[in-house]
């Protein structure tokens, strides 16, 4: 149990501590506050920024919920895999130790059947006998031998009886040990899908109060600006993706000097990330398929748990697509498809990555720590997936903060 517990307690601990910070109710600007803004240029701009300001706010604070959702999700998940297979370890120890039992009783009767036959043919007698009769010594000579040989083997049927006794004492014990270890983990799985519950209910509410809000600050920022809500969608989205292209400029600049200093200290301590030779190109048929499988999932919602129809979550998904080609990449977990890759010698830097590669989020792209949420990359710095609770699957620029430095890819 010890191991399994480790990693189930280990992931169930992403949850301690993360609850979103509450934070003061924000100060909406009303209509008649942007009318009165209007009449003042200086004054206009002040509300322009402080009403994107919101905008952006509403949406971090999505994200986040958003973020805690993913983290106890994949938590539930690490749970149910470590359940299922604390079950089937407490199944298998159960039918051995029945089997054990069995085996015990039927070996126990048969070293009681030969004890109760030397009983009947008592050594003692056929010595008297071998003395009061010298002339059937040779025959009484023979039995004798024979007894000898039958107490042979009733030594050994005994000892097998007591050995197989003892293999069954042992199997009852370990499957008794097996059946408490799946117990903790159910109670463990139990929690965990209480706390995913909580947190996907959190992360759907904060989701749609951020589009309600948001909905009215960018139509009072198009009366601001003389413009209309559609333009100022396309200017903020504008604005993301060159904060999104920064942070990509950014990360390749932090991992080119890492990258240099790993040359320049090879002895350093860092241990590779990958094993064995680095992948070549994907296979460009499989992954165009996997992309367009994801890609016909758009528009639906996320749903903890979700591997289709119709709702994913971020494993479902990328799990599901490379499923349609045929492709194993691991169960339907995060850390699970990271660590199958990671195993399989398929993990590339980022700076490598291609279409249809799989991308990672953990808490500071740590390689070591729990990957919470899994994309799809599709090329031109885009990724597909399912977000978080409240959410649709959709295609967005590569969020860079809490990317994984490794991508993987599926298909040589």
């Amino acid at each position: 149990m010890g191991a399994v517990s480790l990693v189930v307690i280990s992931t169930l601990a992403l949850g301690v501590g993360l609850a979103v910070p509450a934070s003061a109710a924000p100060d909406y600007p009303s209509w008649s506050d942007v009318q009165k803004a209007k009449k003042n240029e200086s004054t206009k701009h002040k509300e322009v920024v402080r009403i994107e300001a919101l905008v952006d706010t509403l949406e971090k604070d999505a994200e986040a919920a958003g973020k805690l959702a993913l983290q106890r999700g994949e938590a539930l998940q690490v749970a149910k895999e470590a359940l299922a297979t604390a079950q089937t370890r407490a199944a298998e120890l159960d039918s051995q130790a029945d089997s054990a039992n069995k085996k015990a009783v039927k070996s126990k009767k048969q070293a009681s059947a030969l004890v109760a036959q030397l009983a009947r043919s008592s050594a003692g007698s056929t010595t008297m006998a071998l003395l009061l009769n010298s002339k059937n010594a040779p025959n009484l000579l023979d039995e004798l031998g024979m007894m000898s040989k039958l107490t042979e083997h009733s030594s050994s049927i005994y000892t097998v009886a007591e050995q197989d006794q003892n293999t069954a004492r042992s199997l009852t014990k370990q499957a008794v040990v097996a059946r408490d270890a799946r117990e903790k983990l159910e109670q463990a799985a139990t929690v965990a899908a209480q706390r995913a519950e909580e947190a996907s209910r959190a992360s759907q509410l904060k989701v749609a109060e951020q589009k309600k809000q948001s909905v009215t600050l960018i139509a009072q920022l198009a009366e601001l600006k003389d413009t209309t809500a559609a333009t100022q969608r396309k200017y903020l989205a504008g604005v993301a993706a060159a904060k999104a292209a920064a942070a990509a400029k950014a990360a390749a600049a932090a991992r080119a000097a890492a990258a240099a200093q790993a040359a320049a200290q090879p002895s350093s301590g860092g241990a590779p990330a990958n094993t064995g030779s680095t992948p070549g190109a994907p296979n460009g048929s499989a992954v165009a398929s996997a992309i367009a499988f994801a890609e016909a999932q758009m528009g639906e919602p996320y749903v903890l748990g979700g591997m289709g129809p119709g709702v994913w979550d971020c494993s479902g998904l990328t799990k599901a697509a490379y499923a349609s080609v045929g492709v194993y990449i691991g169960t339907h977990s995060s850390n699970d498809q990271y660590n199958t890759m990671r195993a399989a010698g398929r993990l590339v830097p980022i700076s490598q990555m291609k279409a249809g590669d799989i991308l990672w989020y953990s808490n500071g792209g740590s390689t070591g720590g729990d990957k919470y949420h899994v994309t799809l990359y599709i090329g031109g710095g885009q990724m597909i997936e399912a977000p978080y609770p409240g959410e649709v699957v959709r295609i967005r620029p590569v969020r860079y903060g809490d990317l994984v430095p490794y991508a993987g890819r599926p298909t040589p």
